[in-house]
């Protein structure tokens, strides 16, 4: 009986002091929360596992809908709609890193290489819901489905760019006078896509 009493005990202190510790050092203001400054070892491998084993686990239920974009107004579309969208944090291929990316905190990744290390199911799970306190926004409450496939099947392709292609490939686009277009074959509203989340 004295055993069980004492690691009860030692369990609610193992509990208890933790919590404590966490809630001093949030109510103090102790924790530093600036952008221009990196988390800990600890805090940072704690952030990273858990953000990359939520998009791997969500993604899951993704289905892989790459358009064909041998299309050329479908090229020219997922060329405007990176600009749109992406190019402010993720740089293109060969392109240079942006104010606004220096300046976030985490880093905002590298798309080419992204697109070695992350399957499309995953670049469009993270662009459609985006992740919480990383600057990535969810783009899903303000394109539809088909907007952001024609994206991510540019983004695929990053790996391939020479020096120049994009930079050629966004002034095609702008000389044509390109719109990001969802995919007409695949239209559907936006609530029909909202409601089917967990299919695609």
């Amino acid at each position: 009986m004295e055993f069980l009493r004492h690691a009860l005990i030692t369990l609610i202190l193992l509990v208890a002091v933790p919590i404590a510790a966490a809630a001093f050092l949030v109510f103090t203001g102790r924790i530093d929360v600036a952008a221009d400054r990196e988390h800990s070892r600890a805090v940072a491998w704690l952030l990273e596992t858990a953000r990359e084993r939520a998009v791997a686990n969500q993604a899951r239920r993704v289905k892989v809908r790459l358009p064909d974009l041998t299309d050329e107004e479908r090229l020219h579309g997922a060329v405007v709609g990176f600009e749109e969208m992406c190019a402010r944090c993720h740089a293109p291929p060969h392109g240079g890193t942006s104010a606004l990316a220096r300046g976030l905190n985490p880093s905002p990744p590298d798309l080419t290489r992204a697109a070695i290390i992350r399957g499309a199911d995953e670049l469009f799970w993270v662009t459609r819901h985006g992740i919480r306190m990383t600057g990535m926004p969810a783009w899903g409450p303000t394109h539809i489905d088909d907007e952001l496939w024609p994206v991510i099947a540019l983004i695929t392709r990053f790996p391939e760019f020479e020096e120049g292609d994009y930079a050629t490939l966004l002034a095609a686009a702008r000389e044509t006078g390109a719109e990001h277009v969802h995919d007409q074959e695949h239209d559907h509203d936006h609530n029909h896509d909202r409601d089917h989340d967990h299919s695609h």
